[in-house]
């Protein structure tokens, strides 16, 4: 099909085909949601792509997506004033305002990835975990004010508890409580590898490679524990009520936080689930499609009816259509819908650049005159976007053979109405 890719992005074509924000999932990523955190105000979640994307209070629509991290996002937190923190494979963290196209801090580039993120609720100081063991504090403001080498071998997790303590878990087999100043106040064994940790009220939750979910007090002894399922368990997320688990084929079980009585079960459907968090009475589960589902909480039945049947509604059975499904990642056609990173392309012809209402395009795409017509939307995947839209937030990559672009732009033509 001839599509070239530039600067080794991900195959993302800036067109995506769905239906009504109602009955879909949340879809911005071009791989595998790699992190995920929400407030009863946002979702935040990084991919395996890049990408961080900050989704609106209606977890409908995207209100900011941006690329910054050398790889795979790895860890995201939000904090209680609205800014919001990224961690990735390159081992830097970022915070970032809430409307800033840049981060206000930024460390260094490490030696490590980073492994995990949490944020006192407090203070607002963050922790940070990394694959070599090490665990730093930021000052949000000011960069880093602690570190220690805190396991031999990957920090798995990270949670602070109400007293203004780090809790963390390592590939060490390790749980160790940490005060302000990152001394040791307590340590414990652990019985196999943690995966994931999660604070659940005054408990701390810890996932394990072996399947099992356990239950610790601030001071690592053994709580409740529940054997979940025969294969790694690789995500967590927590309530004081609730805490929810994914196994590597992802399996999803969500349980009481006192307890780990079962509340509800959602069966292994588009593999593993690499994020979790819980908001309310929804659960969000990162698939590795690169779409966020979305779950009851009370009975864990699917909010939304999934990207695949909307997909098919529009094809045609030609070949513009599948050269657009190829690329089913970031709009949709459907009127007024901006749930996906980018918007929805709904009569876009003879639009300028920029003008649909309901969305926040990158400000340097307002200076640009251009009026998207069949030859401009054909000139866009030529050139790429880096060259015809410079200033967007959309990946740069190009349709190159010339037949593709034609059937494209016919096919946009007749679905766009």
């Amino acid at each position: 099909m001839g599509f070239t890719l530039l600067r080794g992005a991900a195959l993302v074509l800036a067109l995506f085909l769905a239906g009504p924000a109602v009955a879909q999932d949340l879809s911005g990523h071009a791989g595998p949601v790699s992190a995920m955190a929400a407030t009863q105000d946002a979702l935040l979640s990084g991919g395996f792509d890049g990408r961080v994307i900050l989704w609106g209070a209606d977890a409908q629509s995207a209100r900011r997506v941006l690329r910054f991290h050398d790889g795979n996002v790895t860890a995201v937190a939000i904090l209680s004033d609205g800014r919001f923190v990224t961690g990735g494979q390159d081992g830097r963290v970022a915070v970032w305002a809430d409307t800033d196209q840049q981060p206000a801090l930024v460390t260094a580039h490490g030696v490590s990835p980073v492994s995990a993120l949490a944020v006192a609720s407090d203070d607002g100081r963050i922790a940070v975990g990394f694959w070599d063991g090490r665990v730093a504090i930021l000052d949000p403001d000011q960069g880093e004010i602690a570190a220690t080498q805190a396991h031999a071998g990957r920090v798995s997790g990270l949670a602070f508890l109400a007293t203004g303590d780090l809790v963390s878990v390592g590939a060490d087999l390790r749980f160790t409580r940490w005060d302000r100043g990152l001394a040791p106040q307590a340590r414990a064994g652990l019985p196999d590898l943690p995966n994931g940790l999660a604070r659940a009220g005054d408990r701390l939750a810890v996932i394990f490679a072996e399947g099992s979910l356990r239950l610790f007090s601030a001071d690592g002894a053994l709580l409740p524990e529940r054997f979940l399922s025969d294969r790694p368990l690789i995500a967590i997320a927590a309530t004081p009520a609730i805490v929810a688990a994914a196994a590597v084929d992802g399996a999803i079980w969500m349980l009481a936080a006192d307890s780990l009585q079962f509340r509800a079960g959602i069966p292994a459907d588009t593999g593993p689930v690499w994020a979790l968090a819980l908001s309310g009475d929804t659960l969000f589960a990162g698939a590795a499609t690169g779409a966020i589902r979305r779950y009851a909480t009370a009975d864990g039945a699917l909010i939304g009816g999934g990207l695949t049947a909307a997909v098919d509604t529009f094809h045609d059975g030609s070949r513009g259509a599948d050269v657009y499904r190829a690329c089913a990642i970031c709009h949709s056609l459907a009127p007024g819908d901006h749930s996906r990173a980018g918007p929805s392309l709904h009569g876009i012809f003879d639009r300028p650049i920029a003008s649909v209402a309901g969305y926040a395009f990158s400000p340097a795409l307002g200076d640009l005159d251009i009026v998207w017509t069949p030859r401009t939307v054909a000139e866009l995947f030529e050139f790429g976007p880096d060259a015809y839209t410079p200033g967007s937030r959309m990946p740069d990559q190009r349709v190159a053979d010339p037949a593709d672009r034609q059937a494209l732009v016919e096919f946009l033509e007749r679905a766009s109405r």
